[in-house]
């Protein structure tokens, strides 16, 4: 046997070389999907909790050298436990470990070649730095998701547009912030089933949600409001808690950018202190926070907004 022959036999077996079955892989994929499920009615340090031995368990086999499509699938399956943990964090206010892991999930996804799952990454990344402070960077990731998503229309592609339309609209750029958000609306109005509360389906409900606050900061408070309603009617039959806070939100900024300071400042804090302990998180009292910057000068010593400034000083120290 010559070297050629011996190498030859070497890459053979590395290519057969598998350390786990096709059904493992399966049953890896089927919890990988019930926390995709369970996410979005999970509190978030509850659902670190859950995910980190999936996550442990599915780096542990990818670690190996698996055949193509098995490594794939194992890729999938980190991505998706990749975003579900940058999202919690992002809830949570660490910002920097959530950067870090949209990262590694993005990461992932590009290696399972799933091109949906690659926009879907990017397009949750740029949730990230539009509730802290790069809305910049937000319209480069949701342009970035577009691009890379299927030409039908998906969640991803969808979500992607409405998180483009919502930053342009706080950027101030109305004609772009229109087009925008009309092509997530006709997205989403082509989603096969546009219905469900798990993580990644871009829902009828959370199109009302970008629509709440993209339309809230083109200043157009009669439509704003009429979204904001329709929503918060149909969340009302889900056990979702943070979508229907950020809804509520909006609306308080709105009247406090409406000249209804205190209205507004008393509808946030009603929020705040109606959330449950364990879903009052640092995206909240951030938004809340974003209202008490938005008071003109004159407003800012009101009652209602010193109120609500200490509200969130107690929430953000606790």
């Amino acid at each position: 046997m010559t070297a050629f022959d011996r190498i030859r036999l070497v890459v053979d077996q590395t290519l057969s070389k598998c350390t786990v079955t096709s059904a493992r892989v399966d049953l890896m994929w089927e919890r990988v999907a019930d926390r995709i499920q369970s996410y979005t009615t999970t509190p978030p340090a509850t659902a670190l909790a859950a995910i980190a031995p999936d996550l442990l368990e599915v780096q542990t086999i990818a670690v190996e050298r698996q055949p193509a499509s098995l490594q794939a699938r194992l890729s999938e399956s980190s991505a998706a436990l990749g975003l579900l943990t940058a999202d919690a964090l992002m809830k949570l206010g660490e910002i920097g470990r959530a950067n870090y892991w949209y990262g590694t999930a993005t990461a992932a996804a590009d290696d399972s070649l799933n091109r949906q799952l690659q926009a879907t990454a990017r397009a949750q990344h740029s949730m990230l730095h539009y509730y802290y402070g790069g809305l910049t960077k937000t319209i480069v990731l949701a342009r970035a998701a577009q691009d890379l998503a299927p030409s039908k229309a998906c969640d991803a592609s969808a979500l992607a547009a409405a998180a483009e339309a919502r930053a342009l609209a706080r950027l101030g750029d109305h004609h772009g912030a229109e087009q925008a958000m009309n092509k997530a609306r006709q997205l989403t109005d082509a989603l096969p089933n546009n219905s469900g509360d798990e993580a990644f389906k871009f829902t009828a409900k959370r199109m009302l949600l970008y629509l709440s606050g993209t339309l809230t900061y083109l200043r157009q408070t009669t439509r704003a409001r009429r979204a904001q309603d329709e929503a918060l009617s149909l969340y009302r039959s889900t056990p979702v808690v943070i979508d229907p806070a950020l809804i509520q939100l909006d609306a308080a900024l709105g009247y406090a950018m409406s000249g209804s300071a205190a209205d507004g400042c008393q509808l946030a804090e009603h929020v705040l202190n109606g959330l449950p302990v364990e879903h009052r998180t640092r995206i909240i009292s951030t938004r809340a926070l974003d209202l008490v910057k938005a008071l003109p000068a004159e407003h800012r010593a009101l009652p209602s907004a010193k109120s609500l400034r200490e509200l969130i000083h107690t929430e953000t120290t606790a």
